[in-house]
């Protein structure tokens, strides 16, 4: 894999925990040139400095711009990580999804189907400039909401387009712990879509242990999974299955007040001391960096493939999350994994929500809005009409705001 290293919305100071993973794991990772792109040029130059000094002494080379185009040219890979609407429109969207009595969650329900209306638009834009500047790139997406972006993505011709999410591989740590296992050794399997998957085969030495996480885990909970829902999946879902349930959690503050004071300590920090990690990063899980992103860029450094967990464009014509083979050539398909019969319930659900939601995607409407989130298995239906009022408000708002 040849060129250099882009992250569009690298301004985050966030970045700073994927310069800290990338120095994690040298010498697996070879060093190389790194261009970060971001529109703030104050957060930018704090967040360049700390990633320079980070990585320097490991000998990569970083630069920073508020020109992406100028950064995306002749990238070999590509961290796309822009919050389309910022802060604030995360706030929208949790506050959004709290009048409709559901949690407050970016990447699911409501709030995800007008996360990812305010950002069609200006996505599009991003896409183009991908294609004219760096035609060739594996671009790495980790924009919310995650399935859908990527959709967005291939379909504007960004064809070597792949979404990563650490929650499969931290599902899979989170169970071996349960069984006193060394989840490297385990041979797996999952299948699903962003947060809405399963570990479909859960292995050691050729053992079945899926019917002993249940019983292990008794009254306990596997992020809030129960030890009943997995024996009668016979699968392991990923935390935000709980929030299929018929009786749902109660709605609940979201994160955006949080994470707006959070990067503000966060760029004092940097600029305070340019040369220490900052010590508010410990206070968010940014578990992403080291369990998806920087394997998957170790992978394409990689003459020999490795295995990683993708979303990716599947034959239902969907982006769905799987296992894939990725090597220095791209990733390849997402690798087979049979799933029984419960869990084959599930996943057609939310294949057929999500071609609904590149549906209204595609032909925004309050019609196709609704038809939408009427396919949600997350919205009780007598609340689908008073979401699909909101959303297409909150939409039509947007659109008018100068």
């Amino acid at each position: 894999m040849t060129g250099h290293l882009a992250v569009l919305g690298g301004g985050t100071p966030y970045t700073a925990a994927l310069a800290d993973a990338l120095a994690d794991r040298e010498p697996a990772v070879p060093p190389g040139a790194l261009v970060l792109a971001g529109r703030d040029r104050e957060a930018l130059d704090a967040v360049g400095r700390y990633v320079r000094g980070r990585l320097a002494p490991l000998g990569w080379t970083t630069a920073w711009t508020t020109d992406a185009r100028a950064a995306l040219r002749g990238a070999g890979i590509v961290i796309h990580q822009i919050r389309y609407g910022g802060i604030a429109g995360r706030q929208r969207d949790e506050d959004l999804a709290q009048a409709c009595g559901l949690v407050a969650d970016e990447t699911l329900g409501p709030g995800a189907l007008q996360a990812a209306l305010r950002l069609r638009d200006p996505l599009a834009e991003t896409c183009r400039a991908l294609v004219e500047e760096c035609p060739d790139a594996v671009v790495l997406n980790l924009t919310n909401p995650l399935s859908l972006t990527t959709a967005r993505m291939i379909r504007a011709g960004v064809t070597r387009c792949v979404g990563l999410c650490e929650l499969p591989r931290v599902t899979l740590a989170a169970a071996a712990a349960v069984l006193g296992e060394d989840p490297a050794r385990a041979c797996w399997a999952y299948a699903g879509l962003n947060h809405r998957g399963f570990i479909v085969r859960l292995e050691w030495d050729g053992v079945d242990r899926i019917p002993d996480l249940a019983r292990r885990l008794g009254t306990d909970t596997l992020d809030g999974i129960r030890a009943d829902e997995i024996a009668a999946l016979h699968a392991v879902p990923t935390k935000y299955f709980r929030l299929m349930r018929s009786a749902a959690p109660a709605p609940e503050r979201g994160r955006a007040a949080f994470l707006a004071g959070l990067r503000t300590r966060l760029l004092e920090e940097l600029r305070a001391d340019p040369g220490r990690s900052p010590p508010s990063l410990r206070t968010r899980d940014m578990a992403w960096y080291p369990h998806a992103v920087v394997p998957a860029i170790e992978a394409l450094r990689s003459r020999r493939p490795v295995l990683c967990e993708l979303n990716a464009l599947a034959a239902s014509g969907v982006v769905e999350e799987g296992r894939a083979r990725v090597d220095a050539a791209g990733s390849g398909p997402l690798l087979p994994a049979p799933a029984p019969a419960p869990v084959e319930t599930w996943l057609a659900a939310f294949r057929d929500h999500e071609r609904c939601l590149l549906d209204a995607l595609e032909q925004p409407s309050l019609s196709s809005v609704r038809r939408a989130l009427e396919a949600d298995p997350l919205i009780p239906a007598d609340r689908a009409e008073a979401c699909a009022t909101l959303v297409w408000a909150g939409r039509q708002d947007e659109v008018a705001a100068p």
